[in-house]
């Protein structure tokens, strides 16, 4: 008779199979798990992107300054020959008075300066904000888009920026807008325009 040959791994084939295993398991969480946690990323990037392109279309909409002419541009703050009713050169709004104007809600602003801020769109992000809070995450028409864009927190801040390429310094030419947005966990990201006092 014919010895049967019974079927099956012996010890030593499990234990190599065990240990082949446990090397795969390793390199899948250290290497491969840590991927998919950053897969998200592209995604934020580009909300990130598309709110600021939001914000600073909106932004860069409004006029140079508070004391310009808003009714086609008849005069400019800063220059020497416009004049208020006292016979005073009309000034451009200085840097610390930068922000809204009283009570006036976002749809009303009229001026670039009048978004310095951090619009926020939950509790935490507010609580991270590093400027003085501005409110709520709105559109141009004043209405809250915080659930669009939950975790998200948009810092603007506005400075006058001459350039002194231009051979010109002494006059208010420039405001340097930029907008940071943080996009949750991804981080910040940062983007600037100017607006000219035309």
């Amino acid at each position: 008779m014919a010895v049967k040959k019974s079927a099956g791994f012996t010890l030593i084939e499990s234990i190599i199979a065990i240990v082949i295993l446990g090397i795969a398991l390793i390199t899948l969480t250290s290497f491969l798990f840590p991927q998919i946690a950053q897969s998200a990323k592209p995604f934020y990037e580009v909300r990130a992107s598309a709110l600021a392109n939001s914000l600073m279309t909106e932004i860069l909409s409004r006029n140079f300054d508070e004391n310009s002419d808003h009714n086609g541009g008849f005069y400019r703050c800063g220059e020497d020959d416009y004049y208020d009713a006292q016979g005073d050169v009309i000034s451009c709004t200085l840097t610390d008075d930068f922000g809204p104007d009283g009570d006036e809600p976002p749809e009303l602003f009229n001026d670039v300066d009048d978004y310095v801020g951090c619009w926020y769109t939950t509790s935490q992000s507010q609580a991270a904000c590093r400027l003085d809070e501005a409110g709520s995450l709105t559109d141009i028409f004043g209405n809250d888009i915080a659930e669009d864009y939950l975790g998200f927190r948009a810092e603007v801040e506005v400075v006058y920026d001459n350039d002194s390429r231009l051979g010109v310094t002494d006059k208010v030419l420039f405001k340097r807008v930029t907008v940071t947005i943080t996009a949750s966990q991804y981080g910040d990201f940062k983007f600037s325009a100017y607006r000219g006092n035309y």
